[in-house]
C-alpha cells in the first residue's frame, strides 16, 4: 500500500519497491505505479501541466518514470520520448493550415531519434513501445490534451514520414 503524501509525489514504500523489482517488464511496473499512484497525475486545465524543473517533462510524468526500477539509459529513453510528446503542445494545430501540417510533420520526423534510441539501446521492442504508449496515455490524460493531440494527428493525416537514419548517438 503506498504511503500517503501531501505534496502529490510518488513515495515508494518497501512493499512498492519489492513489487516493482518483481515485475518482469517495464510495462508491468508502469501498470503497478498507475494502479497505486494514479491520483498524483496532473489534471489541470493547461496543455503542458507543471514542469517546475523545466526539463521538458511534466513533473508528474517525471515522477512515474523516475519511480521505475530500470537502468538509467532505459529511463533516458522514456524521458526523451516524453519530452518529445510534450513538444506537440508547443503549437496550435486546430486551424488545419498548411503551416500546421508542416510543423506537425517536422515534429513527427524528429520522433525518429526516439525510435533510433530504442534500437540503439537494444530494448525489448514490445515492452518499450507498450510502456511508451502507456506513458503517452498518462501525458494525454485530459480532454484538452487529448483533443490537442487529435488536432496534431489530423494535421499529419496523409503525410508520409521517412524514418531518420540512426546516428549511433540518438539518445539524449
Amino acid at each position: 500500500m503506498p504511503e500517503e503524501n501531501e505534496n502529490n509525489k510518488i513515495i515508494l514504500s518497501e512493499e512498492d519497491r519489492q513489487a516493482l523489482e518483481s515485475a518482469s517488464t517495464t510495462k508491468e511496473q508502469l501498470t503497478y505505479l498507475y494502479q497505486n499512484f494514479e491520483p498524483v497525475l496532473n489534471r489541470d486545465d493547461t496543455l503542458k501541466g507543471v514542469d517546475v524543473d523545466e526539463n521538458g517533462i511534466r513533473d508528474d510524468i517525471d515522477d512515474f518514470i523516475n519511480a521505475l526500477i530500470i537502468p538509467e539509459n532505459e529511463r533516458g529513453y522514456y524521458q526523451q520520448s516524453s519530452r518529445h510528446l510534450q513538444t506537440v503542445f508547443d503549437h496550435d494545430y486546430a486551424g488545419g493550415t498548411e503551416i500546421n501540417t508542416e510543423i506537425a510533420l517536422a515534429n513527427a520526423m524528429a520522433y525518429g531519434s526516439v525510435i533510433n534510441c530504442l534500437i540503439q539501446l537494444n530494448l525489448d521492442w514490445d515492452d518499450a513501445t507498450g510502456s511508451r504508449r502507456m506513458i503517452d496515455a498518462l501525458i494525454l490524460n485530459t480532454k484538452l490534451r487529448s483533443q490537442h493531440y487529435a488536432y496534431y494527428n489530423k494535421a499529419l493525416d496523409g503525410s508520409g514520414i521517412e524514418g531518420a537514419e540512426p546516428t549511433g548517438d540518438d539518445c539524449e
